[in-house]
């Protein structure tokens, strides 16, 4: 007879001797193996990164689109949820041949840039009275900088609802830039993502930028006066019942963002339901930055939009107005108008 204490001993000596070289070679939770799992991912990825950088990525696409259904792919759907979203630019799409310029106005390029970036703050763009300035001084600011109509751009600014940006996007327009696109994303959602990032200033050598001026772009007091396009103010709403362009839609621009980001394109759409997508719109303020974030958003979602100044329309007043006449701006007071409303 064979003896139970004699015979299971040995079974399980052999099984632990058979299964001893498996579990030391597939893992190093007991201490005795040497296997490293992010190394095998990075040799997966082929980038570099590391796995906890390409799980911040995918985390950070997440956020970047509101969506807390994990959903790694929702930026993509983000774009392509406007109908013109060819004029945004993705994080992940972002390569070495792009002019990525940091057009914050704040000290943020000093602390830190997307990597080779280089800075040309949107102010630069006007004059000392916060006025445009002409088109060879903006030609003298990009060439300055390096830049050529050439050049596929990539604009980003201390935040994406700061307006910054969206201006600087009008101006390159505006002077024929033939490839220029917004950043989708902010400069903290890209250090989430572990893209490469600096602190050091870069520049580029100088460069002609020989403009070729849109004029539907910046729009002009004869086209805005005539009454073809559909008029948008977007100053404060308290400016507005003072005095505004007659016929003039009241807009805040804070609307059209959510968070520190524009709004989709389903809640874009909303926003804009009452304008007519058949006619053109201007969009007016006394601030570039505010005017530029509308237009820019009106863009996204297919519309024929461009920008106007207040002032311009102010001063073009007084010198129309009859001798011996007063006027109020636009005869703007008593003028009937609508407010888009908010999702």
């Amino acid at each position: 007879m064979i003896k139970f204490n004699t015979v299971i001993p040995g079974i399980l000596m052999l099984a632990l001797i058979a299964l001893a070289p498996v579990v030391d070679a597939g893992s190093s939770c007991c201490g005795g193996g040497t296997w490293d799992p992010s190394s095998f991912l990075n040799s997966e990825l082929g980038t570099g990164q590391s796995a906890q950088a390409s799980g911040a990525q995918g985390n950070t696409q997440d956020s970047a689109a509101g969506n807390s259904g994990g959903n790694t792919k929702e930026p993509f759907d983000r774009v392509a949820s406007y109908p013109n979203g060819e004029i945004i630019k993705h994080m992940k799409s972002v390569s070495s041949s792009d002019v990525v310029i940091d057009v914050s106005n704040v000290d943020s390029y000093a602390a830190s840039h997307i990597k080779n970036a280089i800075h040309i703050p949107s102010n630069n763009f006007l004059n000392g009275e916060g006025n445009l300035k002409t088109d060879e001084e903006l030609a003298m600011v990009l060439g300055d900088a390096g830049v050529s109509r050439d050049d596929s751009i990539v604009l980003y600014g201390s935040k994406e609802s700061s307006g910054e940006a969206e201006f600087a996007y009008l101006v390159l327009s505006y002077l024929g830039q033939k490839d220029v696109k917004l950043l989708d994303g902010s400069l903290a959602e890209w250090k989430a993502a572990g893209l490469p990032e600096e602190v050091s200033e870069n520049k580029k050598p100088g460069a002609e930028y020989k403009p070729e001026v849109r004029s539907d772009v910046i729009v002009k007091y004869e086209y805005v006066k005539s009454g073809e396009a559909q008029i948008i103010d977007v100053r404060p709403f308290v400016e507005f019942g003072k005095g505004r362009i007659p016929g003039s839609i009241a807009l805040d621009p804070a609307n059209v963002v959510k968070g520190d980001k524009i709004k989709n394109g389903a809640d874009l759409g909303t926003v804009f339901s009452r304008l007519d997508k058949d006619r053109p719109i201007v969009v007016y303020s006394d601030d570039y930055s505010r005017s530029a974030l509308a237009t820019y958003a009106l863009l996204l979602m297919g519309y024929e939009a461009s920008i106007y100044t207040w002032g311009d329309w102010k001063a073009h007043q007084a010198t129309d107005a009859p001798a011996g006449t007063t006027q109020a701006a636009g005869d703007a007071v008593s003028s009937k108008y609508t407010k888009l409303g908010t999702t």
